[in-house]
């Protein structure tokens, strides 16, 4: 146990993990302040989805705490490879906001009022809305895209056991599963951050090959 907070004092982690998260909470916020003119999707497959916040609102709250946890894990077991992982998210996250600027995407949400759950599952769905409100910046998903990354980067190490890596899947799987069932996002809004992060890290990957080869 020791031995995994002793990465807490390293500021290598903290800088890059406030850029990473941080800084796409604060970019996230900031535009909502400058956008107008909202679109709107409107496919089958998302009116197909259920609307299920019991217990699923709780699991897309744990996002963030996932993503610090999970990303501080990889830091201690594999640099290089959260090096890396971090660098896509940043790039992944510029792009996205500059889709949110050129074309910011309104997510209309159900009612939510009279609802037959448990008073927790209704309170925190609640604060999740009225603290993301308007319901903008959906396309990419910003969640989707994140836990993408956070699957690509504990897959790509070597020094992470494979238990792990599919635990941490399953958890990222069904955070972006959550994110449908709660109704924060289109189906297309995971489709285009699948192929960012695709993108994205090949392009990453490309760059750091080139420059450890010319050294």
């Amino acid at each position: 146990m020791k031995e995994y907070f002793k990465n807490f004092k390293d500021k290598r982690f903290w800088i890059s993990i406030i850029l990473f998260l941080g800084g796409q909470s604060l970019l996230y916020t900031t535009l909502k302040y400058i956008q107008h003119d909202y679109h709107t999707f409107n496919f089958a497959i998302d009116k197909a989805i259920p609307f299920i916040p019991a217990g699923f609102i709780i699991i897309y709250n744990m996002f963030y705490p996932f993503l610090f946890f999970t990303f501080y894990y990889i830091f201690g077991k594999d640099k290089k490879t959260y090096d890396k992982g971090i660098i896509a998210a940043l790039i992944g996250y510029i792009i996205c906001n500059t889709i949110f600027i050129l074309y910011p995407v309104e997510m209309i949400r159900p009612d939510i009022t009279n609802l037959n759950i448990d008073w927790l599952s209704q309170f925190i769905l609640e604060l999740t809305y009225k603290c993301d409100t308007p319901a903008i910046n959906c396309f990419p998903s910003i969640h989707c895209l994140f836990c993408f990354q956070t699957i690509y980067t504990i897959i790509r190490s070597n020094n992470i056991s494979i238990k792990n890596k599919v635990l941490t899947s399953l958890l990222a799987i069904t955070i972006i599963i959550s994110i449908f069932l709660v109704k924060q996002h289109y189906v297309i809004d995971l489709i285009a951050a699948l192929i960012i992060c695709v993108i994205v890290n090949i392009f990453v990957e490309l760059i750091y090959n080139k420059i450890k080869k010319n050294k």
